[in-house]
């Protein structure tokens, strides 16, 4: 099951690239994977936009919404009552993943848009999977200027940062501190790095799918996934 959801995440990123489906492309930070960049530095008006998609945008909902149920499913042994049975936990569970999404890509798109930063993944030249691997998760730390110079990727630890510390302002007590700060921080940049391995690999992943008949890139998606 696991197999079959990561693959049908992979037809769904190559779908909206792929030539039938021109000029469609995922917007940098999609949910699925770290998209590829484009040729060219991209204005703040695109960067805007994009954010906009990402972090309020319909699509924006489902994450937090399938975060929650995971977190409900099996929640923390020292959870409250109120934020582990019922309708209203599962709303606060709900609440807290959109409001540390919406955190993040605040401060990716932000820091992004102040220091000229360009996070869009660029993928590795190697043929090597050592070498592609350790190029995605590098590319973590270190991406890219809006000119195309390597530089640290302020963005990604603005993101993890506001990621990790929104939640002091309002999760139960026991999980406001700062080691639990410490550890969202962390769980927001493995999502990076995950992000980031899973593109570099992409096309080697769609070509396991198309052999065991997976149909993803069949599934009609709607307008409001992708960037025009």
């Amino acid at each position: 099951m696991i197999l079959r959801l990561l693959l049908f995440s992979v037809g769904v990123g190559l779908w909206a690239q792929s030539p039938a489906a021109a000029p469609v492309v995922p917007a940098p930070g999609d949910p699925l994977y770290a998209p590829v960049a484009t040729a060219g530095a991209e204005s703040f008006h695109d960067r805007f936009v994009e954010y906009g998609i990402i972090s309020v945008g319909p699509r924006a909902l489902f994450g937090p919404a399938l975060s929650a149920a995971i977190r409900m499913a099996k929640p923390p042994d020292a959870y409250p009552r109120e934020w582990r049975d019922g309708a209203n936990a599962y709303g606060r569970n709900f609440g807290d993943a959109l409001a540390r999404h919406g955190a993040r890509e605040t401060a990716r798109f932000a820091v992004a848009a102040i220091m000229r930063e360009d996070f869009r993944y660029r993928p590795s030249n190697s043929h090597s999977p050592f070498l592609r691997g350790a190029h995605a998760l590098a590319f973590t730390f270190v991406d890219r200027s809006d000119s195309g110079r390597p530089q640290v990727a302020l963005s990604n630890f603005a993101a993890a940062g506001a990621n990790g510390f929104v939640g002091e302002m309002y999760l139960p007590r026991g999980f406001n501190n700062l080691s639990h700060a410490e550890t969202r921080m962390a769980v927001a940049f493995g999502h990076l790095a995950a992000q980031n391995v899973l593109r570099e690999f992409a096309p080697e992943l769609a070509r396991v799918a198309r052999k065991l008949g997976f149909r993803a890139f069949d599934f009609p998606i709607p307008e409001w996934w992708v960037k025009r």
